[in-house]
């Protein structure tokens, strides 16, 4: 395997005496449900671009009070998320000296850096455990070409004749908390930069926010949109084009 990068997995195995079968389908199985190629680059010993791009935005999501750390709320969270279990406080010790140990500025604060949460998924699929990787990205919608699944953008929705579309009240509490989160000097509006950084996350925005938002909705004196305009924009938007606002909603988060 070291004179082959491209090699996954060797296992020597005996169809006549049965020898390490069993080990040979697991791995066997582990290529197909689990594959290297997409996550890593055998030759660079590092992430592909797709990972990278993908877990990035993920690290982006479950910052939640929008430091660019993760700190051991946002880390459990993330672990509840993923797998349904919290992380016991020694094992969270434990990552983070593994971190800190490889990744100097992987640990700031006590809390993760991105740096740090990309060398943790570098050091899992190192490690063979390609499964970990897998199970984070599928959370958060990703199918085997580190796409975003068509069902999760747009799930079917059935609206019966004569009914209207409208956010409710935890879509409303979502997306107030993400202006609030990306609005960081606190001025109760998103400036141009802002507005930007609230849809990193997405392939782009849904609207133009120098032609478009500004004359659509309400704008503070420097013509930068506020928390009212940017929840009339978006009941608008799930008004005229409800599928449109679920594809966003998906891509800032909100299905986690």
């Amino acid at each position: 395997m070291e004179d082959f990068p491209e090699v996954e997995s060797c296992v020597e195995c005996s169809a006549k005496t049965l020898h390490n079968i069993s080990e040979m389908f697991y791995y066997a199985q582990k290529a197909v449900l689990h594959p290297t190629s997409p996550l890593y680059i055998m030759e660079e010993q590092d992430l592909t671009p797709a990972c990278k791009k993908s877990l990035v935005r993920i690290f982006k999501i479950c910052d939640i009070d929008g430091d660019n750390l993760l700190n051991d709320y946002e880390l459990n969270l993330f672990q509840r998320r993923c797998f349904n279990t919290p992380l016991q406080p020694q094992i969270l010790d434990e990552v983070k000296v593994v971190i800190q140990k490889n990744i100097p500025d992987g640990i700031f604060h006590d809390a993760v850096t991105l740096k740090g949460f990309l060398f943790l998924h570098c050091l899992f699929i190192q490690r063979g455990r390609n499964e970990t990787t897998w199970a984070v990205l599928r959370r958060f919608g990703y199918n085997e070409q580190l796409e975003m699944c068509k069902d999760y953008l747009r799930p079917t929705l059935k609206i019966p004749p004569g009914s209207s579309t409208e956010l409710s009240h935890r879509g409303q509490q979502f997306l107030t908390a993400l202006f609030e989160r990306y609005d960081k000097d606190g001025d109760g509006a998103l400036s141009p930069e802002e507005h930007k950084m609230i849809f990193s996350t997405c392939p782009s925005a849904p609207w133009s926010y120098s032609t478009d938002i500004r004359k659509s909705c309400p704008t503070n004196d420097q013509g930068w949109v506020t928390l009212h305009g940017w929840m009339c924009r978006l009941t608008l938007m799930t008004l005229i084009d409800v599928l449109k606002t679920l594809e966003y909603l998906a891509y800032l988060g909100f299905n986690v």
